[in-house]
């Protein structure tokens, strides 16, 4: 039984060593981004499926909705925890903001007006509620958090990959006073003008 306990906090200590380090690992990829060299060597980044119980499901509440002649309504994507929607200048692919922890990029590769791909944008970085996201006139994306402000130069370009170059526009917890924070009324939109 002793063993069993040991082996228990044993355990434990390790996953919180491996949360520990991750979490560090994230905060140091930042910095690495920012200087356009490589985070990570995993270039797999797991697509959000597509089919399944979900979108069954979501079709068939479509199908309930009435809409006036010449108009139609269909399923473009499954995106987990979408908030704001932001369509890249250059390649109309769409980037979603999140209450959570992650940004997704949507690409329809073919035209057809159905989400080929849903992966994460950007997943070494640690993103705290990027909600806001939106395009600079130069084609940047801007990914307003839920107490910092990044700057994505060659998102639409670069979005396969788990690394992309990024600017650090307003630093964590300088948005707004830390002691302000507010998760509830904490998700933040953008628009540049």
């Amino acid at each position: 039984m002793k063993q069993l306990k040991r082996a228990a906090i044993a355990s434990a200590v390790c996953a919180l060593i491996s949360v520990s380090a991750q979490a560090q690992s994230g905060k140091d990829n930042l910095k690495t981004l920012q200087q356009m060299k490589v985070a990570t060597a995993d270039l797999n980044i797991p697509p959000v499926p597509q089919e399944g119980k979900n979108a069954e499901a979501i079709r068939n509440n479509l199908k309930k909705i009435k809409l006036p002649p010449g108009f139609k309504i269909e399923l473009y994507a499954i995106v987990p925890d979408a908030r704001h929607m932001a369509v890249a200048p250059s390649t109309n692919m769409l980037f979603v903001g999140t209450r959570k922890t992650r940004v997704w990029a949507v690409t329809d590769r073919n035209g057809d007006g159905v989400a080929d791909e849903v992966k994460a944008f950007a997943p070494s970085l640690n993103f705290k509620v990027p909600n806001g996201v939106c395009w600079t006139r130069d084609g940047f994306l801007i990914v307003a958090e839920h107490n910092r402000v990044l700057n994505f130069p060659a998102a639409e370009f670069f979005y396969e990959g788990p690394d992309v170059a990024v600017i650090e526009v307003v630093p964590q917890g300088k948005l707004i006073p830390e002691d302000e924070e507010s998760f509830n009324h904490g998700a933040r939109t953008c628009r540049v003008s």
